[in-house]
């Protein structure tokens, strides 16, 4: 980390090679040691940081999008077990994600998702699953329409059918029981034929409390990024003895971790504004600022 590499000159011998490096790797020791917060910001401004990729993919499977109330738990369990001097952020973190429920007609052009299923392939949308796994049910006239409609909402117009919204991207699922075909097949349709369905749902609203996270956003940093980095930058932030925590992300994405510090050291600032303006947003997500940033508030008429 020294202004001046020293490589070996070229015809010198290993020996000359190896004693350059030791003093190159001394050099930057004292460094470290003698202005720790200058070193780390130095550091995070040239090191190379590898891409997080996409933390909410496309899927017609609900649960393998991202889910803010796994990634909350998964985060606070560990905070959790690091010390007292976390917990404040672990409770936090536990009261973000809350549930509301509507009943509200709702269009089946917009849901695009279902809740479970037996094919594990992962198809992009619903429609897509329906291409390529119902193509053995009529789906082409209007009879078959008024089948398929009949037999996935019982043809009884009083019950209220079950959908859940996501606030954070704007997402409808079904949570359905059996297994999808009718249900894709019937949004194929609807989609080939320029066609709509209203239903009476039942609507389980997910939403951020945007409140609690200014309060964390306040207090703390949430740092997401892969984990081979965050350990690296942990280690030069606890060597300027300031307090940092690693914090684990969902399950899914076990190579992300969160890197947790305390916005009452002023130090933390200049390391975090040097991570922003080197590897934002591509190799590093501040949690709350993502919250606040994604909303798609559910209109309630």
């Amino acid at each position: 980390m020294s202004d001046t590499k020293l490589p070996g000159p070229p015809g010198k011998s290993n020996k000359s090679k190896v004693g350059r490096v030791d003093i190159e790797t001394w050099a930057n020791l004292f460094l470290q040691k003698l202005f720790p917060v200058w070193y780390c910001v130095r550091y995070v401004t040239e090191m190379p940081m590898e891409m997080i990729g996409d933390i909410n993919p496309r899927s017609f499977l609900c649960h393998r999008w991202l889910s803010v109330a796994a990634v909350n738990t998964a985060a606070a369990d560990s905070l959790e077990q690091a010390g007292s001097q976390w917990k404040d952020c672990a409770q936090l973190l536990r009261k973000i994600y809350k549930t509301k429920r509507y009943k509200r007609y709702l269009s089946m052009k917009n849901v695009n998702a279902v809740e479970s299923s037996v094919i594990d392939y992962d198809y992009a949308d619903i429609v897509e699953y329906s291409e390529n796994e119902c193509k053995d049910i009529p789906k082409h006239h209007a009879e078959h329409y008024d089948q398929l409609s009949a037999e996935v909402f019982m043809g009884d117009k009083t019950v209220h059918h079950p959908f859940a919204y996501r606030e954070w991207d704007g997402r409808y699922y079904y949570c359905n029981k059996e297994e999808p075909r009718n249900f894709a097949a019937l949004m194929q349709h609807c989609r080939d034929k320029g066609r709509d369905l209203t239903v009476k749902a039942d609507i389980e609203i997910q939403f951020a409390d945007i409140r609690t996270v200014e309060i964390m956003r306040s207090r703390y940093w949430m740092l997401l990024m892969k984990r081979e980095s965050a350990y690296q930058i942990a280690y030069l932030i606890r060597a300027a003895k300031i307090p940092c925590q690693l914090a684990e992300f969902e399950w899914r994405r076990s190579d992300l971790v969160f890197l947790v510090l305390k916005k009452t050291d002023y130090r933390t600032a200049q390391i975090v504004e040097a991570l922003f303006r080197r590897h934002f947003p591509r190799g590093v997500i501040e949690w709350g600022r993502y919250l606040c940033t994604h909303q798609v508030p559910f209109r309630n008429r």
